[in-house]
């Protein structure tokens, strides 16, 4: 089982993706912001991070620096609604580019491109 913290300021996107992910056989869990996305980092290591782009309390680009300084290891999916920003996601430290809006076939694949497709 895999743990994963997906960080998003939208609630519904959060709660969708989550429940989704738990059907896939992770262990999933969100924040709404970057402060609360540390801190449960500090409570539970993850595997993956699902991370929008534009949070409340900054970008998914200043949580994407802190979790590769804390994380290595982890992977990260940059989640946005402007495809203009893949390039800069993947030069930013994210392993992968998801656009919204999010479909149950796109997470598939995001998860497939970043070898969580086995659950």
């Amino acid at each position: 089982m895999w743990n994963v913290l997906v960080v998003d300021d939208e609630i519904d996107i959060c709660v969708l993706v989550t429940k989704y992910l738990q059907r896939r056989g992770a262990r999933a869990d969100y924040a709404l912001s970057i402060k609360e996305g540390l801190f449960k980092t500090t409570v539970t290591p993850y595997d993956l991070y699902l991370i929008d782009l534009n949070l409340a309390d900054g970008t998914g680009y200043e949580l994407i620096e802190k979790l590769r300084s804390m994380q290595v290891s982890s992977k990260i999916i940059m989640i946005s609604a402007h495809d203009a920003e893949a390039k800069k996601a993947i030069a930013k430290g994210a392993d992968y580019f998801l656009p919204k809006p999010l479909s149950k076939k796109a997470i598939d694949e995001a998860l497939h491109q970043v070898n969580f497709s086995s659950n």
